[in-house]
């Protein structure tokens, strides 16, 4: 890996963490991701500086600031009606999870529901 292409994948590190800490500003994600690149500044093997880089960044920033959260299926349980929230019942979250896997590449071969 040459250094254009080093600076580039670091560049792009610093735009997946701000999408998954937008509570922090992306000058101090910035900062954090290069501080932790300089770190590795006397590393020899360079082809896995990124991924160091990432995850280094990735561990302190977590201890600053709460993810943004992941949708998973017991999210799915809550849906925002106005101001109300209301909560599905766990029919209603397993049906719209068999929905989400079927099709051809779920090994469904048209046959309709299961």
């Amino acid at each position: 890996m040459d250094h254009t292409e080093e600076v580039r994948a670091v560049d792009e590190v610093i735009d997946r963490l701000v999408s998954r800490f937008p509570d922090l500003p992306r000058d101090h994600i910035a900062a954090v991701v290069e501080t932790a690149h300089l770190e590795l500044e006397g590393n020899p093997v360079r082809d896995f500086v990124p991924v160091l880089v990432e995850r280094t960044a990735k561990q302190r920033l977590k201890q600053e600031a709460k993810a943004a959260p992941v949708l998973t299926d017991a999210a799915l349980g809550e849906t925002i009606a106005g101001d109300d929230v209301v909560e599905l019942d766990p029919m209603e979250i397993e049906r719209r999870a068999r929905e989400r896997e079927s099709g051809f590449l779920f090994g469904d071969l048209g046959g309709g529901p299961s």
